[in-house]
Order: structure tokens, then sequence, then C-alpha cells
């Protein structure tokens, strides 16, 4: 069985963002990494899991989230309405360096 099936997918950022709550609780956050699956943030927001949240992504746009995992500061959130692939593009036009913003070298982010 593969426990890291998802660790070659992970694609490095350094995105700034923001978390809401459903009682409208505002957090900012750091887009560490974007995957097919989701994304992994950084921040001080006290959250449960299973909880659904909506993340705002500079120049990108929200994304409704729930969390799936938790530890030291980090969310392991799972993209349920918003294009992980669309954020997967984005990441992809910094190369092979660690996208520091949303990038897109050229036409549409989900064109191929």
């Amino acid at each position: 069985m593969d426990n890291n099936k998802r660790g070659d997918d992970r694609l490095p950022v350094l995105w700034t963002g923001k978390l809401t709550t459903d009682d409208d609780q505002v957090y900012n956050c750091e887009v560490r990494d974007i995957s097919l699956a989701g994304t992994l943030i950084s921040t001080d927001a006290t959250v449960e899991m299973g909880e659904r949240l909506l993340l705002e992504i500079e120049e990108l746009g929200e994304f409704a989230v729930e969390v799936k995992w938790s530890g030291s500061e980090q969310l392991g959130l799972l993209i349920l309405a918003g294009s992980d692939l669309e954020l997967k593009k984005f990441a992809e036009g910094s190369g092979g360096k660690t996208s520091e913003k949303p990038v897109l070298t050229s036409g549409d982010p989900l064109a191929d």
C-alpha cells in the first residue's frame, strides 16, 4: 500500500489567504502547498475536524473547504467547491521554484 500516494502531486507555494468560519470569524493564513486532494495551510485559527470553511486566496478567489487534519498550526484542507486543478495550474506557473503568488504563464489556467 502506498502511504504517500499524494506526495509527488504536491506543489510548494507561499500564498496569502483568509479563512472564514460559519460564524463569520476571519483568520489570516498562508497556503503552503497545493495537491489534487486539496491544500496545506498555516494559521492560528482554532477549528474542528470536518468543519467547513471558506478559503480565500488573493488573486484567485474563494474555495469551499473541509478540514481533514490539523496539527502544529497547520491544516490539511479538502477542496469542496472551486477548482483544485486551477490552483495547481497557478502553482505550476512558478516552474521549479516555490510560488510566492499565483502565477499564470499564459492563457487559461485549466488549458493543457
